[in-house]
């Protein structure tokens, strides 16, 4: 392990008495004596020129509008002030604290690492529908070309490599073949290597998406939404106390939402159900159960076909297929338990067990060729189940050593994965062709078959490691980050595929010096350990190496107005081994599936962040991203070494504003926004070889509140912008969404 000499020994674990808790890395004094009554003279207190300008919010919780029982009508109360945790609301667009980083509820500020938090106020802004409407967000996050059979949610590429794993509260939900936001409470974004904490990862970076919890002050929310082609989503958001002293809360969240397209014959249904009850018998342990069920079907969309150059050779909105095919029908199902317990003033545990399935059917007519005159199409037919069991013990000791302070994390992580799936699909001698001088649609009658199991795998991980967080010098300025993880990775296939068997060692090291309050330097190290599943084998049928990462950083972090808006910059290197990338030429001689070995990729760049508020009515979130990818080795084909990874665009940037009309002005209860996002030249996925043109979208918006109602309309690519959003190959490109409309109310009460 590269880093293994550097954390030996590094961890502090002293068990000597604590002097006193402290929060988060501050140095906890030692108590002073009792001093004797002493009358001070008046001091008064000037504020500065940067503390007057500074926004003067106050503090809310996601239920801001919602009322204590029993007040009067004519004065409303407000929900009880909640400090910001890493697992709840925030309060505007600048949040300060996360966990996805280090699995402790640690401030921003004192974190060496980059983390972009988005949070729920910005998801509602933007009526956001997807997770890939909130990727342009996040500095170096884009959308991946690679278009799946088994689920509609689109891919994000951090940092020039696809990421292939979701996490949700901190646990994976490994191909969620759908995510529906009317739950999501916050998307976290952690760049750069996360396996010491989450195990197998691409070094990338991973998206980790907080649920909301439940509260215990009532609040009821009921928001239609509805604009261009047909689209129309109802939900629900209820929270509240279930017993009279509060010990029992809940929270019920529901989403119906029925759509036309841009594109033809492409008619979304989905349905979205997520209970979830917090249940707190002591002050000292709370009980978390959380369900959700997501049910969506809709025609399997492969986009349409483009020139090497980048062109459309068929309209954006043509249909390419057989539309009458049963397309995709995905249901996504996750139950989850998390017991956490303060045992006392240095240790609690937290533990917790989830069952997530991925139940994913597709038919199509999935395109293979295209020579700008005829594209051919084969027909798949494929049933796939992922069902996974996961089981975390995290242990968290507070404590100070001297004038040291600790936070330690000593954890545990068990998932096993079980994978089938049944597949048919024509060969050579079956693929339908069509000529792109006319109808792109045809009317196929499948041959007669039975799906065939291709995969049949059962895989275990098991994890355990340690962590800690270290303050030491004056106030706890210096800041030191260190952890190690021991990996053992198990694959049990049938078949001819080779069983796997894996260990690794991997760590992480980051400092932070805080040189004031606002202004803080790191820089840090980190490693990735992702092994390939079943099927990743050379032309020999030997399984390749796992994949191993290593990522250098450094950055600097400004805030400002006592943290309502905090700007990040950073720099990185991320090197990647044994990548893994299909034999295309093996595959067109032999009709062999196998992977070339050997493949090292690099990703270098630049980002920055600007998150929070400018002034008390003007709110932004921006970011920047330069993303240098290169192949540095590839023995099966030495001409791509020194060219970029497919997919992915050089520079990106992106910027949102709102403005909200002051209470006291003739226009109070009005807020405008808009924003623009750029994405430069790209290529497809697959094939570096096809160049996709820049583009920039603009967006505007407008919300009137009224007494307990807010009326709001979304305008998406106001200047109807005509573009290539992301594309696997010729063969398969995805126009982006043309001028389109959303109009909403929203009842709170």
């Amino acid at each position: 392990m590269r880093l293994a000499a550097i954390l030996a020994g590094g961890f502090l674990l002293s068990a000597s008495a604590a002097n006193g808790q402290s929060e988060e890395g501050q140095v906890s004094p030692a108590p002073e004596p009792p001093q004797a009554e002493t009358t001070l003279p008046e001091v008064v207190v000037e504020a500065t020129e940067e503390e007057k300008a500074a926004p003067k919010k106050e503090k809310s919780t996601s239920n801001s509008t919602a009322q204590t029982v029993g007040a009067p009508v004519d004065q409303p109360s407000q929900p009880p002030t909640i400090p910001e945790t890493a697992w709840g609301p925030v309060d505007g667009y600048a949040a300060t604290r996360t966990a996805s980083g280090t699995k402790t509820d640690t401030a921003i500020m004192d974190l060496p690492a980059s983390v972009q938090v988005v949070p729920r106020e910005v998801i509602s802004d933007q009526a956001a529908r997807n997770l890939k409407d909130l990727y342009k967000n996040f500095s170096g996050v884009q959308q991946a070309g690679n278009t799946l059979n088994a689920q509609s949610e689109v891919r994000p590429f951090i940092r020039g490599f696809e990421s292939d794993v979701l996490l949700r509260n901190g646990l994976r939900s490994t191909e969620s073949g759908t995510v529906d936001l009317i739950n999501v409470e916050r998307v976290e974004v952690l760049k750069g290597p996360a396996s010491i904490l989450y195990g197998a990862l691409e070094p990338g970076g991973v998206i980790n998406y907080v649920t909301k919890r439940p509260q215990n002050v009532e609040s009821y929310e009921i928001e239609q939404e509805f604009g261009s082609y047909e689209y129309s989503r109802t939900t629900v958001d209820l929270t509240g106390p279930m017993s009279a002293n509060g010990a029992l809360s809940y929270r019920f969240n529901a989403a119906y939402t029925n759509s036309d397209s841009f594109r033809e014959f492409m008619e979304l249904e989905r349905t979205a159900l997520a209970p979830s009850f917090l249940l707190k018998p002591t002050s000292k342990t709370e009980v978390l159960l959380d369900f959700a069920w997501t049910h969506e079907t809709q025609p399997y969309d492969t986009g349409i076909p483009i020139t090497a150059d980048g062109k459309p050779l068929a309209s954006d909105s043509e249909f390419v297929g057989d539309p009458t095919l049963d397309g995709r029908d995905i249901d996504d199902y996750l139950a989850s338990v998390q017991i956490s317990h303060e045992i006392n003033s240095i240790w609690s545990v937290r533990n917790q067990l989830q069952f997530h399935r991925a139940d994913a059917k597709n038919e199509t007519l999935r395109p293979v060729g295209n020579d700008n005159s005829v594209i051919a199409l084969r027909y798949q037919d494929e049933d796939r189940r992922i069902d996974e069991y996961q089981g975390v013990l995290d242990a968290t000791a507070k404590f100070t050593s001297g004038k040291t302070s600790h936070t330690v994390l000593l954890g545990s992580d068990v998932l096993y994965q079980e994978e089938t799936r049944n597949r048919f699909r024509t060969g050579s001698a079956g693929l339908v062709t069509l000529p792109l001088s006319g109808d792109l649609t045809t009317d196929y009658d499948p041959p007669p078959h039975t799906r065939a199991p291709t995969t049949d795998a059962q895989t275990v991980q098991t994890g355990l490691y340690a962590q800690d967080q270290v303050s030491v010098l004056a106030d706890g300025r210096l800041k030191v980050l260190l952890g190690g993880r021991y990996d053992m990775f198990r694959l049990d296939s049938a078949g001819s595929t080779p069983d796997i068997r894996k260990e690794a060692l991997t760590g992480r090291l980051g400092i932070l010096y805080k040189l004031t309050d606002e202004y803080s330097v790191y820089a840090s190290a980190s490693e990735s350990f992702n092994p390939h599943l079943a099927g990743v084998v050379d032309q020999q049928g030997t399984p390749l190496d796992p994949e191993e990462g290593l990522q250098y950083e450094a950055g600097i972090k400004k805030s400002f107005f006592d943290e309502r808006l905090i700007a990040t910059a950073s720099i990185y290197q991320i090197t990647k081994e044994n990548v893994e990338l299909f034999d295309e030429a093996f595959f067109a001689a032999t009709g062999q599936i196998a992977y070339l070995p050997g493949i090292k990729q690099q990703s270098r760049g630049f980002e920055f962040n600007l998150t929070g508020a400018l002034t008390q009515q003007v709110d932004v979130i921006a970011n920047y991203a330069y993303t240098d990818t290169e192949i540095l080795e590839n023995p099966g084909d030495p001409d791509t070494v020194g060219g970029p990874i497919g997919g992915t665009a050089p520079h990106t940037a992106s910027v949102w504003l709102t403005y909200a009309f002051a209470e006291n002005s003739q226009l109070s209860g009005l807020k405008l926004g808009g924003g623009v996002s750029y994405v430069g030249h790209s290529t497809a996925e697959f094939d570096t070889g096809v160049t996709l043109d820049p583009y920039v979208v603009v967006d505007a918006a407008a919300w009137y509140d009224w007494e307990n109602l807010r009326f709001g309309l979304n305008v998406k690519n106001l200047l109807d912008e005509e573009y290539i959003e992301r594309a696997s190959t010729t063969s398969i490109a995805h126009p982006g969404e043309p001028l389109t409309v959303i109009g909403s109310i929203r009842s709170r009460f």
